[in-house]
């Protein structure tokens, strides 16, 4: 299963003297993970230039590998992450083709 994953860091919830403590032991070990899962061809995606937000689409087998997956991840509490299912575009063409002929049977 294919999913679209968005996630944008929440303002305000590390406080800027903090901050370098909290990238070394939770941003950058979670950048490294996603890192790894794109070299391992399990996800594809980045940051987004100049922002602290990103997407990229992942392949896991259930939801719950996804719902897994997003909470191993350090920085996990800190993003604010939408999670959208992905139908593949073959998938897409299938589904058309048969509300098309459903169509063309119920103008005979």
């Amino acid at each position: 299963m294919s999913y679209l994953v968005t996630g944008e860091f929440i303002e305000n919830s590390v406080p800027p003297e903090a901050f370098p403590q909290v990238w070394e032991t939770v941003i950058r070990p979670s950048l490294e993970s996603l890192a790894k899962m794109g070299d391992d061809k399990k996800l594809t995606g980045g940051i987004f230039a100049g922002q602290r937000a990103g997407a990229f689409v992942i392949e896991v087998q259930s939801n719950e590998e996804l719902d897994t997956t997003l909470g191993s991840l350090p920085f996990w509490g800190l993003i604010k992450w939408n999670v959208t299912p992905l139908q593949t575009i073959r998938g897409a063409i299938e589904r058309d083709r048969k509300a098309v002929e459903r169509m063309k049977a119920s103008k005979r």
